[in-house]
């Protein structure tokens, strides 16, 4: 994964570990070096991911493939806009896809800033004297020989995030989405500060025609300046609307040589009308059905060595990818937030089909009203969203270490204060938008973002969902204007009306079909395959269902990959054998209790525990 590493006022020793750890992952990187400064940082395809600035200021970059010739315009003078200096902070602007570190030598000064979604990841600390900072984890925490922290760790595996800076290791911070950083030198003084404007509450009435004419310009607007500037790209392509919403972007810009990539069951019918609808569209597309290969140990080891992150098959996407000349991928990340998904029935948490009916419901009897459902304006509501009364031990920790760490729960609760306390400083007052922030923003970021950065072992990648422009107005827009994808499809009606003409991945009937009865037929979807896979399991496995979701890992029943993995392992804080005992077991159910999504569950599982295993080993 390209990245930048730096540091003001650190000790000597310190800076130059970082620079061997940073340096080791790709064999060399630009550097700048004074006596008391450094940038260093590492692009792909001869990009250059450090510029002299104006004013004698040095700038570092990390993002999608935009940001390095953006970032070369603002060095030369062509662009001001890319980055705002003012009153001692410095403020991204919309062609800033990434994030930026910018060093003034003459004042002593650092200033960090990261994008509005947070998706590519910035850690600091101060505990080198002075501030070190990195796009990195691992090289960060082995320069200082800083300690593990059993509660970020733990967060991680339990709620697969974690939440408000705190990281893997003790002392060492990940600046949040939006945030920014500005340390002084001479005072010592370090402050943190926020630049993001989304999640606002909407001000004036919503006419929908009108607002789906101004998201549409936006959203064109935002696939340009993410694909400006590169000349073969590839598509993470599905039956989703996600997918719908990015192909009729790029037909409008003119990308008639797009390479789509779908992997998962082959046999399913999500992977069916992906390929027709690709087909159609007469564009290439490259199929790849899931395989014991993809999770090889050793591939994970090293992909994760490049990128900190592990998703076997997004890993191998970005590889065959590479392979066949493609320079940037785009994935539907963070098309959630459009989508109306995100919020207090977003489905990562723990809530039932029925709370999660109950809350649509709610917002549909105001569906494209101006009248607002009645949001509840205890922020208790806010804390609810994790479930955190029945916090029990994870089947895969020992008990002695969970029994061991001090106050989860409460901790949890203090860092979700500190999300609210953030989001009033910046003007964010609705319970609603604050859940709908928090999901977005956690696991948006960290938990869904981790699959797309894995395809930065090898090539660069682009988040038309995010773009600064376009986040600032989907974010503010009421729920009751996008649930359950009306919004998208309202874009696709106005713009790529034939696109709709295929079936609904999560309801298999024309998506022209009016979004309440979209939903009706995925609830009765999910109540079929209930009933389905009930039958197969009642005859072990002699009644076989087609599978409709593409996420069959079946094939990983057929190798050792699994078992491998597990037995890589070196953790103390796991319960090895309980891992062990619970692969095998999923296994053996694969003909004795089928399921409709074979071992789906297991690997999601132990791929996140591999990833906190090795961040630690």
């Amino acid at each position: 994964m390209p990245g930048m590493i730096g540091g003001i006022g650190c000790k000597t020793e310190f800076r130059d570990a970082l620079l061997s750890g940073f340096t080791e992952i790709w064999g060399k990187c630009d550097t700048f070096l004074t006596e008391d400064t450094f940038l260093a940082g590492h692009a792909f395809g001869g990009k250059a991911p450090l510029y002299g600035g104006p004013q004698g200021l040095q700038l570092g970059v990390d993002g999608e493939h935009a940001i390095y010739k953006n970032a070369a315009r603002f060095a030369a003078g062509e662009d001001p806009s890319f980055l705002l200096i003012s009153d001692g902070h410095v403020k991204p602007g919309v062609q800033c896809k990434g994030n930026v570190a910018v060093l003034d030598n003459r004042n002593k000064t650092l200033h960090l800033a990261v994008e509005w979604g947070g998706s590519f990841p910035l850690y600091y600390t101060t505990l080198g004297g002075g501030v070190l900072f990195s796009s990195h984890l691992r090289p960060l925490a082995k320069a200082l020989h800083a300690e593990a922290d059993m509660l970020g760790w733990m967060e991680y595996l339990k709620f697969a995030f974690i939440p408000e800076g705190r990281t893997f290791f003790k002392e060492i911070y990940r600046l949040q989405p939006g945030q920014a950083l500005v340390y002084t030198s001479a005072s010592g003084r370090l402050q943190l500060y926020e630049n993001s404007q989304a999640w606002h509450d909407w001000e004036p009435p919503i006419i929908f025609k009108q607002l789906v004419e101004e998201t549409w310009t936006i959203y064109e607007a935002a696939i340009r300046r993410c694909l400006e500037y590169s000349r073969q790209n590839g598509l993470m392509a599905s039956g989703g609307w996600d997918t719908r919403l990015l192909l009729a972007g790029l037909r409008a810009m003119g990308d008639k040589g797009l390479l789509c990539y779908t992997h998962g069951d082959l046999k399913c019918k999500e992977v069916a009308l992906t390929q027709k609808m690709v087909k159609d569209l007469g564009l290439k597309h490259h199929l790849q059905a899931i395989d014991g290969t993809m999770f090889a140990h050793e591939n994970l080891r090293s992909g994760f060595a490049r990128t900190e992150v592990i998703n076997p098959l997004w890993q191998w996407a970005g590889r065959h990818l590479a392979e066949t000349g493609v320079e940037c991928v785009i994935a539907g990340v963070y098309g959630e937030v459009i989508g109306g998904r995100h919020g207090r029935h977003w489905p990562f948490l723990p809530i039932s089909e029925r709370e999660k009916s109950r809350l649509v419901l709610s917002y549909l009897k105001y569906y494209r009203s101006n009248r607002h459902p009645e949001h509840p304006t205890d922020i208790s509501k806010f804390y609810e969203l994790l479930r955190l009364e029945n916090l029990n031990k994870p089947w895969y920790i020992r008990r002695d270490f969970w029994e061991s760490i001090p106050q989860l729960k409460a901790e949890m609760h203090a860092a979700m204060q500190k999300f609210v306390d953030r989001l009033e400083q910046r003007g964010v007052r609705s319970v609603e938008k604050i859940c709908e922030a928090f999901t977005a923003e956690y696991f948006g970021s960290q938990t869904l973002m981790q699959q797309h950065l894995c395809c930065r072992e090898h090539l660069d990648i682009a988040i038309p969902f995010v773009d600064q422009e376009l986040w600032n107005l989907t974010s503010r827009i009421p729920l009751q204007f996008k649930l359950l994808h009306s919004l998208q499809q309202a874009l696709l009606r106005y713009k790529a009306n034939d696109l709709l003409a295929y079936p609904n991945a999560a309801s298999f009937i024309n998506s022209r079909f009016p979004l309440p009865v979209l939903e009706a037929m995925r609830v009765t979807r999910k109540l079929y395959e209930a009933i389905a896979w009930k039958i197969s399991r009642m005859s072990r496995g002699y009644y076989a269902p087609q599978s409709i979701g593409w996420s069959n890992f079946a094939a990983l029943g057929q190798c050792q990959a699994l078992q491998n993995i597990a037995d890589d392992l070196q953790c103390e804080w796991l319960d090895k054998e309980a891992i062990k005992d619970g692969v095998c077991m999923k296994i053996r159910e694969l003909k004795t209790n089928p399921t409709m999504y074979p071992l789906n569950a297991m690997q999601n599982k132990l791929m996140a525990i591999y990833n906190a295993d090795l961040m630690l080993n």
